[in-house]
């Protein structure tokens, strides 16, 4: 009687170990790193999202300088710029703060740089539509870059040229070294 008993312990021992080893398996799997064997790609920025106190003006601001709406709900409006970037400008929490002017691009905690065919045409359009000038920033390999603060004190950036648009000499003049595209 006790062989049969030990029996059974060492059996149900043994799927507990069997299931233990199971999941530390699919744990230790789960929380390890992607690699580059994965196959995951990143297509991009999808859109950048601005939150506001007053969407629908804010919005009026970006299609004054170019933004196309492609699509809106009662929580958000969708604009593309191009192709492919795009912003989703929704509802701010109406006790959120609002943002202070900024005089740097350093000032902002985040921002998007919007590729343009004709930069100096954009930056009038914007001050035009309410724009603060932020700054021109000319990068080392002397693409020029224009920072504006939009209505809401969020700032964007402008520009004809520079790495993301082909223009590696960018990155070279930074002391980058461009990686070829996997």
């Amino acid at each position: 009687m006790a062989l049969i008993f030990s029996g059974a312990i060492t059996k149900r021992v043994m799927q507990v170990i069997r299931f233990t080893v199971l999941w530390v398996s699919i744990l230790t799997f789960l929380a390890s790193p992607l690699s580059a064997d994965d196959h995951i790609q990143m297509k991009g920025i999808g859109w950048y999202v601005i939150r506001s106190h007053d969407r629908d003006a804010l919005a009026d601001f970006y299609r004054a300088i170019g933004f196309k709406e492609w699509a809106s709900s009662s929580k958000i409006i969708g604009l593309r710029a191009g192709s492919g970037a795009a912003l989703e400008i929704g509802h701010l929490d109406p006790d959120a703060p609002k943002n202070p002017p900024r005089t740097s691009r350093e000032q902002s905690p985040a921002m998007a740089i919007f590729g343009v065919n004709d930069v100096e045409a954009v930056v009038a359009r914007a001050r035009a539509a309410g724009a603060t000038f932020v700054e021109r920033y000319d990068s080392p390999g002397g693409t020029p870059l224009y920072y504006l603060g939009d209505p809401e004190g969020n700032v964007i950036g402008f520009a004809e040229d520079g790495p993301m648009w082909g223009n590696t000499e960018e990155l070279k003049a930074l002391g980058l070294e461009p990686k070829p595209d996997q």
